[in-house]
């Protein structure tokens, strides 16, 4: 970690397509979900970082507030109770709700490296080494799927957060404050 540069062994994935139910028809690609191997101390070396990463945000205050997941006692309980009770509390004052859900089924592939990198540094004030290990660790990945006794050519990737790992759900959850920023202030702005 301390030479900002993530092992190249590590980057490369093994995708085995799983079929989601055994009654679905296995010939349907979208039957299927792709689950994504990386190399156990890929995830043991992921796993540091992730602890290292949360205690800085959490140490000064980064996190953002309307997120629910990886923070400490929320979940999806509390992100349930806090939409009824904004939606009470507007019925109460005679105010009409509307919901809005985003369905971000294949997010993580939509991931710009270096809209993330910028985020990083700017939003969330990681530099020098920590910033470089984060690139290191997105760039230059691959992935080859296996499937009924095949092999794909092997798929080098050009954004995206690394399925099936460690750090992905957490550097998602940190690209994208920018919309839930955005979102607040335009509802901010109706009232």
């Amino acid at each position: 970690m301390a030479t900002g540069c993530f092992p190249t062994m590590f980057k490369h994935a093994v995708v085995c397509p799983l079929l989601k139910k055994a009654e679905l028809d296995d010939s349907q690609l979208k039957n299927y979900s792709p689950v994504s191997n990386l190399p156990l101390l890929s995830k043991l070396l992921e796993r540091v970082v992730q602890n290292r990463l949360q205690f800085f945000l959490d140490r000064n205050d980064l996190m953002p507030r309307s997120q629910s997941a990886y923070h400490q006692l929320h979940g999806t309980e509390t992100a349930v109770t806090k939409v009824y009770n904004d939606m009470l509390l507007a019925a109460d004052s005679g105010q009409v709700t509307a919901m809005c859900l985003l369905d971000l089924t294949a997010a993580f592939d939509t991931v710009d490296h270096d809209l993330l990198m910028l985020c990083l540094e700017r939003q969330f004030g990681i530099h020098g080494v920590a910033l470089e290990w984060f690139r290191s660790y997105l760039q230059g990945r691959s992935f080859h799927v296996i499937y009924g006794g095949s092999t794909s050519a092997i798929v080098h990737t050009v954004c995206s957060v690394p399925q099936g790992s460690v750090l992905g759900p957490r550097l998602f959850i940190l690209y994208k404050v920018d919309l839930a920023k955005v979102v607040k202030d335009r509802a901010n702005k109706k009232r």
